[in-house]
């Protein structure tokens, strides 16, 4: 069995300071933290705010190191200043805001900015950019101005120049937390494809529980360490647990977990609205 991450005991402290910047004491984000991942796998990461997920998924790249513990991306250990740049090539990162990210006046310029950095030569770097924006189904934009774009496009383009410098892993980073719905949809259907099609593995941090719900496997965090994992179905029937953590589930699934306290006895591991219609037509 192939990992693409693997943390053991994997420990951040960040300083704290006062009002006149003195250091006062330190926080710590992520505490002793063991995860596997699989090549290959589609994992989502929930938690509240200040669980530990952002800086865990900013350890996969390397923008973080450990404190204490160690984090491998491939076989090659963060803490290796020879190794940064391959894992960086290795695992991409897409963040929250796509403006943050886009850096070129012209579509096709901003794709080829991160295997330019890394020295493609330029027959390699046409190739990666179009079949890059063709992954995404923006090739039609190539000449586009990102700023004339949609936030679900942009966000395409900023994967796309992720997946241009041929990457084995993508960790998205709330990803569609400033999109529409239409701009979510667009979003997950394209991680979805890279998962499925290109067998890219994915972590996907996200606060939209129908969208962890597509993944193959979901794992809680809660103060920096890893408290729920398992297949979608089986972390969110756990209702009540999930609700401590201060977590939401799929409506769908809240919706059984509330006709059950009422007695009406639907099965507690509905995921979808569609199981939900099914499941009351069934009943007498």
């Amino acid at each position: 069995m192939e990992f693409m991450i693997e943390a053991k005991e994997l420990t951040f402290e960040y300083p704290v300071y006062d009002e006149n910047g003195s250091e006062t004491g330190t926080v710590r984000a992520v505490d002793q933290m063991n995860i596997l991942v699989q090549k290959g796998e589609f994992v989502a990461v929930l938690g509240h705010n200040g669980s530990g997920k952002s800086t865990f998924a900013r350890h996969i790249n390397a923008l973080f190191l450990p404190t204490s513990g160690t984090i491998t991306v491939d076989g090659m250990d963060t803490r290796d200043d020879t190794k940064i740049w391959d894992i960086r090539k290795d695992a991409g990162m897409v963040f929250q805001n796509p403006d943050n990210q886009i850096i070129a006046s012209v579509v096709e310029e901003d794709v080829a900015f991160g295997p330019e950095n890394l020295g493609f030569a330029p027959a390699k770097i046409r190739e990666n950019v179009d079949a890059s924006l063709k992954s995404v189904h923006m090739e039609a934009y190539r000449e586009a101005s990102p700023n004339k774009l949609s936030g679900g496009q942009k966000q395409r383009v900023a994967v796309a120049g992720i997946l241009a410098m041929e990457p084995e892993c993508i960790i998205l980073d709330e990803p569609t937390a400033m999109l529409d719905p239409s701009g979510r949809r667009e979003v997950m259907e394209t991680i979805e494809y890279l998962n499925r099609e290109k067998k890219m593995t994915i972590i996907y941090i996200t606060h939209h529980m129908e969208e962890a719900a597509r993944a193959d496997r979901i794992v809680v965090m809660d103060h920096g360490h890893v408290v729920m994992s398992g297949k979608p179905r089986q972390v969110f029937t756990q209702v009540d647990r999930m609700k401590e953590l201060g977590l939401d589930v799929p409506q769908a699934t809240e919706l059984a977990w509330r006709l059950r306290k009422r007695g009406i006895m639907v099965p507690q591991d509905i995921m979808t609205m569609e199981e939900m219609t099914e499941a009351l037509c069934r009943l007498k």
